[in-house]
């Protein structure tokens, strides 16, 4: 389990909202994060929050995505330069995802989370690039929906129904 430094609350990560449901994600310069945020955007009409620098912040036992007041609507798409877009000012995270090489992409996900100020959100581990991710992701929001009265968490025997 990783957490966003507790000194300060801007950190290097874009977020979508798909179905207002908050989705941060996670990854070194060059892993995909603005991509894949774009790929959210056009296939599930996802809301940008923010791309390159986010500020969270807790809210009861929820974490809370701004996006950067100098990126506003902003979304880089590498080759191409900055492009605008319509963003919200707020969105409840509800998912994270850190993108990985694709030969680290676990078979099942396994209970992890990404904390921020002392809450909590589920963290699946994929690759920015897989074809199948932004599917990966709206199904999970989809299953997280109907755990949350459970655990905010994944299946422990990697089964779902939605």
């Amino acid at each position: 389990m990783s957490s966003a430094p507790s000194d300060s609350d801007i950190l290097h990560a874009s977020a979508v909202a798909i179905d207002g449901q908050g989705v941060i994600l996670l990854g070194p310069s060059g892993s995909g994060k603005s991509s894949l945020a774009a790929r959210l955007i056009e296939a599930y009409d996802a809301a940008l929050i923010g791309d390159d620098r986010l500020k969270l912040s807790r809210q009861g036992e929820q974490i809370l995505a701004r996006p950067h007041e100098a990126l506003r609507g902003l979304i880089e798409m590498r080759g191409l330069g900055l492009v605008r877009r319509p963003y919200i000012e707020e969105a409840t995270l509800s998912l994270a995802v850190a993108l990985v090489a694709r030969e680290v992409v676990p078979r099942m996900a396994a209970a992890d989370y990404f904390s921020h100020a002392g809450a909590r959100i589920a963290r699946l581990h994929l690759h920015a690039h897989d074809s199948a991710t932004p599917l990966i992701i709206h199904t999970a929001l989809q299953t997280l929906g109907a755990m949350a009265a459970k655990n905010n968490g994944f299946s422990n025997d990697g089964i779902y129904e939605i």
